[in-house]
């Protein structure tokens, strides 16, 4: 995306389940984004996710899709901008390996995990979500069929690692 400065992208899983109209209502969100000049770099536009059941996301203002994202988990699908892309590239993140439906949370400062959140200096990413969602998952936690590369891994710590050398 950055290297052929592809201004915006969307990203979708491969397991995921689209809700009727699913094109058209994509359209008529990147339409408001415009008509409200809505500076955004990733809108996970939050087309699917798994919201945290406390979470406070207030409406953007004047958007009738819109809400303000919180911590969320899931990254089912996505839109990101080049500016975005460039801010989540910026923050060196293969060297400091997490899985990407925590890095999103980091990068736009809504991460509960403090010692991974303060791993990345700049959380500035403007992130946004669709309500309602737009897409969730085919199959979930347990059900025949459900295959998850980081639902239950292990995390890895080396001995004597410390924040100072950007190490998780």
């Amino acid at each position: 995306m950055v290297k052929f400065h592809v201004n915006t992208a969307l990203i979708l899983e491969d397991d995921v389940r689209f809700e009727p109209y699913f094109v058209y209502q994509v359209q008529r969100v990147f339409e408001e984004t415009s008509n409200i000049f809505l500076d955004w770099d990733l809108m996970q536009v939050y087309l699917g996710r798994k919201r945290s059941q406390n979470a406070k996301e207030p409406w953007v203002e004047n958007s009738q899709y819109l809400v303000h994202v919180d911590y969320s988990y899931w990254t089912l699908g996505y839109a990101l901008t080049l500016r975005g892309a460039k801010k989540l590239l910026a923050a060196n993140p293969l060297e400091k390996l997490v899985p990407v439906d925590e890095y999103f949370p980091i990068m736009f400062d809504k991460s509960n995990n403090m010692t991974w959140k303060m791993a990345y200096e700049k959380r500035d990413l403007k992130a946004f979500s669709v309500e309602p969602l737009l897409m969730y998952p085919t199959h979930y936690t347990n059900e025949p069929g459900y295959i998850s590369d980081t639902e239950r891994s292990s995390i890895l710590f080396q001995p004597n690692c410390t924040l100072k050398r950007d190490e998780l």
